[in-house]
């Protein structure tokens, strides 16, 4: 019985130094941009309900806590091709045996969650909503190419817009809309190009993963499926992998 016993403490203590020195923590960049020409966006909710969403991304708990680390930025779609944003960091934190304290670790991931709340209440208490225009691909390009010279080891564009570019490259709007945009995606090499003219030139983007919320009514749901559709063509033919959907699903 006592050779049982210690036996099967011996196999406890194995298992626990395991899945200690097991576990990964891994790095996470996350960019979050809003549309504010929609102002059904600006919803004072939207930060308690996706917070939690991009943690879990991070494979981060406020409850819980996690090892691992990364950022995320939160910024703006307007008429300028860019705004201002803030950007919130978490470090890794060690794991095994002699790894950090996973108490403190939840205290830092609290604190890490409490930052982001407060930074993106502020962006979307300021920001000019209604806007008309919406220069989409111009920002989100440049953030694109932003998070290209990082190294993290996860990387996220989450973009909440109904993608209805309104600018002087392109635009869903005016006479012949409909024929333009499909004349852009039918050769996506082409428009991309094209674009790229007037800049910048969009990456490639087989390391991302993009994730489209977009709002939907009885106006604006013809436009919001070709939307989908010429979004989802440009961004796969340069290797990303994209969703569209009505809320951030993970």
């Amino acid at each position: 019985m006592i050779f049982k016993s210690k036996a099967f403490l011996f196999f406890a203590l194995v298992l626990f130094v395991t899945s200690c020195t097991e576990q990964v923590s891994k790095t996470t960049q996350i960019c979050v941009l809003i549309d504010v020409s929609d102002e059904r966006f600006k919803d004072d909710n939207f930060v308690a309900e996706n917070l939690p969403k991009f943690l879990k991304l991070m494979n981060l708990e406020k409850e819980t806590g996690g090892f691992s680390g990364g950022e995320i930025k939160l910024s703006l779609i307007n008429e300028v091709s860019d705004s201002k944003s803030k950007t919130v960091m978490i470090k890794k934190g060690k794991t095994g045996l002699m790894g950090e304290n996973p108490l403190n670790r939840k205290d830092e991931v609290e604190k890490f969650y409490v930052k982001l709340e407060s930074s993106f209440s502020e962006i979307l208490n300021s920001a000019n909503w209604g806007t008309d225009a919406s220069k989409i691909y111009q920002k989100v390009t440049r953030e694109l190419l932003k998070m290209k010279k990082s190294d993290a080891d996860q990387k996220y564009l989450i973009v909440y817009s109904d993608m209805l570019e309104n600018s002087q490259q392109f635009s869903f709007y005016g006479p012949g809309w409909k024929n333009r945009i499909e004349k852009m995606m039918s050769d996506p090499e082409s428009t991309l190009q094209t674009l790229a003219k007037s800049g910048p030139a969009l990456p490639d983007l087989s390391e991302f993963e993009i994730h489209i919320i977009s709002t939907r009514t009885s106006e604006n749901d013809e436009k919001v499926n070709l939307s989908e559709q010429f979004w989802n063509t440009i961004f796969e033919y340069q290797g990303a992998t994209v969703v569209f959907s009505s809320g951030l699903e993970i």
